[in-house]
């Protein structure tokens, strides 16, 4: 837990919150018009991002993916339901990283089976947990059905880190590994 907030007092872990949230962000605006829910939600190959960063990059991707959502909430979906999608997004993120972390002992070369199937199980996981605080948002403020928004994201969120994820760490690992940016609870 106390990952969590000392991921603050680095610079190189402040810089890879930045990255991140830009990046998740920039990803997320440009499909702001394709709305699922409306005003609430939209089609999002974003979603990968939380995950994929989560595991790369830990603690820091969870604050980046929480923080990176409330900005692109700014360009047309903020409502009050954006602070559950703030908690939301940094635990999608960081349950990702947590079940990697349990599973995968060491950080992988390459994308065998095993990995990703523990890469769809944290991308499930994590999306559980968003979309039932996104869920419990929209319920509290009476925007949206609960129960479709819950699914919506659930299945959203799943199944766009599921297929994009395993794709992106295979290309991605590497180079991430080479600049000495992998999460490393020393390093943080």
């Amino acid at each position: 837990m106390k990952e969590l907030f000392t991921v603050w007092q680095k610079t190189k872990s402040i810089v890879i919150i930045a990255i991140t949230a830009a990046v998740y962000a920039g990803t997320l605006i440009p499909f702001k018009a394709i709305q699922i829910v409306p005003g609430l939600t939209e089609l999002r190959p974003a979603s990968v991002i939380p995950v994929l960063f989560g595991i790369l990059f830990g603690p820091a991707a969870a604050w980046g993916s929480a923080i990176g959502n409330l900005i692109a909430d700014f360009f047309g979906m903020l409502s009050p339901v954006s602070a559950f999608g703030f908690v939301a997004n940094f635990l999608y993120s960081y349950i990702a990283f947590l079940v990697w972390k349990i599973f995968v002992k060491q950080q992988p070369v390459v994308m065998g089976m095993k990995q990703v199937s523990v890469f769809s199980l944290a991308s499930l996981c994590g999306s559980v947990a968003c979309a039932a605080i996104v869920g419990l948002g929209v319920w509290v403020f009476k925007m949206a059905p609960a129960k479709i928004v819950f699914l919506v994201v659930l299945i959203n969120n799943t199944l766009m880190a599921g297929i994009l994820g395993p794709i992106l760490m295979k290309l991605l690992y590497k180079r991430i590994s080479a600049m000495g940016l992998l999460y490393n609870k020393e390093q943080a």
